[in-house]
């Protein structure tokens, strides 16, 4: 699946020190897993990116493709999915 990317996504994810293609890495990643979000219409995955970093990733899933809606790394402790 295509993932979406527009000027205030990337802004919010750079601002975590993070770019675009480590977010999508981390979608193809072998650990990639995706968790029900508090708030609808949002998923969490999680994922291992080509730098080695766990990534929680808020998309939503549209027509077109997966919109991320932020993106930023965490300690494998904080983890929610399986």
């Amino acid at each position: 699946m295509k993932l979406l990317w527009g000027q205030r996504n990337l802004e919010k994810v750079q601002a975590h020190k993070l770019e675009p293609s480590e977010v999508e890495s981390a979608f193809d990643a072998d650990d990639w897993a995706t968790a029900a979000s508090e708030k609808p219409y949002r998923i969490v995955g999680e994922g291992t990116s080509h730098t080695s970093r766990l990534i929680r990733v808020i998309f939503a899933e549209t027509d077109d493709g997966l919109y991320p809606i932020t993106a930023f790394p965490i300690h494998r402790r904080q983890r929610r999915t399986p």
